[in-house]
């Protein structure tokens, strides 16, 4: 199963591996100390001067923990490779090493000529010196691997050894250091191989664990809605593939509970993963989301009782229409209750469900193209029907009929320019007006409902700690039916229709628009979010479309 599939372009990866990653770690390695060092120099003599030499021997050299002076690494664009390796790079111009404390102590004998006699002293030297070496320049490479554990169910990057490579080092021994006039090449590879034992020294892997596997691991937390709805971003059918070499795609199982409980409707057929966003394309993201994670929604909504709504006469402009005396004369069962207010009670029988079909919008965009398509006498017919929806085009040929529009070729053009695919909701709802009259079991009045809206407004929001996509309800059409009632020779009929329009209808939309705008959790990691004003957002045939940057934090190290 796979309700939800996400593809990252190349720039995407690129954005958060350089953006992140790279920042991240030069970060760190900036905050890194220099090892401390000890290391013995072999015996050696000065040259003869006057007859006369100088030997030291059982020299040791102590270097404290050094820090890095004017150290700026700069990292390369990330290079995706196979297998969902990536390459990582950067680079550090000159810079220095400073060492606060070189510290030497070693045994000095010398040995001077008087009158061809030879006079020695010798005795123990102990100094303090500061060191400042210079390296020319360091480079570093290394693999990032991104998987996913399917027995712990989590993404995680890999990051290989380092490959470091120091360029030519000044060894800069201080001027009062026993070993000043040594051959200094083994200090320049001592500097060197310090810098190496440095970068080295560096845990890229635990860093990377830390980090970045924290936060891949922050991604099943988005699909928390609430603490009782939550939507599980295990990986789906088609697992976690490197398409082409030129992004990464996944599809996750979208799976949605109710305090635990899972929802019942009909699994989706696997939903197509989406090829990632080419080079030229300036988004990041592309998702598709199917039908499935909406149904899943409303379910979870109807489970918690959020679609259930009741409303009271105060609760209404015109109070009078839920009290049973504006009623009597019209229903004589109903005057033993005249003095008494009713309370209108909206239920969905079954959860809302969504389907992709075709639709009829009369939206801005379709009345802006009929206005110029059809003639001016006719657009005039026809404009009563803005903001109208139509999940049934024989529907629409109705009101067209009503309109006073009968021209063939005028029809075909209408039922063209509004048609679009859409997700059509169709909605069974229980209407109940209840007596309040005081009795165990009040009297009741049951109409049943029939509703279809269209979805639209698709766009981003934040509900708790998940990104969501959120959508609006559009009307298509209603039917209130008679269905029961427990007062006694209660005639049936549809005179509350007008009742549920005015009471049950503004109250159950208010419903129906905080759920959208709660909306269906879209996986995304932590500290991260999308831009709602530079997305593409699309109803295809069978899914949800998303085409989407994101930005982050860059407070997440």
């Amino acid at each position: 199963m796979q309700a939800v599939t996400v593809a990252i372009g190349k720039a995407g990866t690129t954005k958060f591996l350089k953006r992140y990653v790279c920042v991240g770690l030069a970060a760190e390695l900036n905050r890194m100390a220099v090892p401390a060092k000890a290391f013995t120099v072999p015996d050696f003599q000065s040259p003869e001067w006057g007859g006369g030499h100088n030997t030291y021997s059982s020299i040791n050299i102590d270097l404290s923990s050094g820090s890095l002076e004017g150290f700026t690494p700069v990292f390369d664009s990330p290079r995706q490779e196979k297998a969902g390796q990536f390459g990582m790079s950067f680079s550090a111009p000159s810079f220095t090493i400073n060492y606060p404390d070189w510290h030497e102590w070693y045994q000095a004998e010398q040995c001077v000529i008087v009158n061809k006699a030879m006079f020695c002293s010798h005795g123990p030297r102990d100094d303090h010196l500061t060191y400042k070496p210079g390296v020319a320049s360091l480079n570093m490479t290394f693999n990032l691997a991104l998987s996913y554990d399917d027995k712990d169910q989590k993404y995680k990057f890999t990051a290989s050894a380092p490959t470091i490579t120091p360029g030519q080092v000044t060894a800069n021994i201080p001027g009062r250091s026993v070993v000043q006039n040594e051959a200094r090449g083994c200090f320049a590879s001592h500097v060197s191989d310090s810098t190496s034992d440095m970068v080295a020294s560096m845990d890229f892997d635990g860093l990377i664990k830390d980090k970045c596997n924290g936060l891949l691991a922050s991604i099943p937390a988005s699909g928390h809605l609430t603490d009782d709805i939550v939507y599980e971003y295990a990986v789906g059918d088609s697992g976690l593939t490197f398409p082409s070499d030129t992004g990464v795609a996944v599809g996750v199982t979208g799976r949605v509970t109710y305090k635990g409980k899972e929802y019942p409707g009909e699994k989706p057929s696997n939903l197509p993963v989406p090829p990632p966003p080419g080079d030229a394309d300036t988004h990041d993201v592309r998702i598709y989301v199917s039908a499935y994670e909406v149904n899943a929604l409303h379910w979870a909504y109807q489970q918690a009782g959020l679609l259930t709504v009741i409303v009271h006469p105060e609760d209404i402009p015109s109070p009078q229409l839920l009290k049973v005396a504006t009623y009597v004369d019209q229903i004589i069962a109903l005057k033993p209750y005249r003095t008494r207010a009713m309370w209108a009670t909206v239920a969905p029988v079954t959860a809302p469900v969504a389907n992709f079909q075709a639709v009829w919008m009369f939206n801005k965009a379709a009345l802006e193209s009929l206005s110029k398509e059809l003639p001016d006498s006719t657009y005039q017919l026809i404009a009563g029907l803005a903001g109208n929806a139509y999940v049934d085009v024989s529907a629409l040929a109705a009101d067209l009929k009503d309109c006073g529009v009968s021209n063939e070729t005028e029809i075909a053009t209408i039922v063209r320019v509004t048609k679009s695919i859409g997700m059509a909701v169709t909605q069974d709802l229980e209407f109940t007006l209840t007596i309040q009259d005081g009795s165990p079991s009040q009297p009741v009045i049951v109409f049943a409902l029939k509703r279809h809206d269209v979805l639209q407004k698709l766009g981003f929001g934040k509900t708790n700690n998940a990104q969501t996509l959120t959508y609006a309800f559009t009307m298509a059409d209603f039917k209130a039916t008679y269905k029961s009632s427990t007062i006694p020779n209660f005639p049936g009929g549809d005179l509350f229709g007008t009742i549920w329009k005015f009471t049950g209808e503004p109250a159950y939309d208010k419903a129906l628009q905080d759920m959208g705008a709660a909306g269906v959790p879209i996986p995304i990691m932590k500290g991260f979010h999308f831009l709602f004003d530079q997305a593409e957002l699309s109803i295809q045939e069978g899914y949800l479309s998303i085409l989407a940057e994101v930005d982050f934090l860059p407070s997440l190290w």
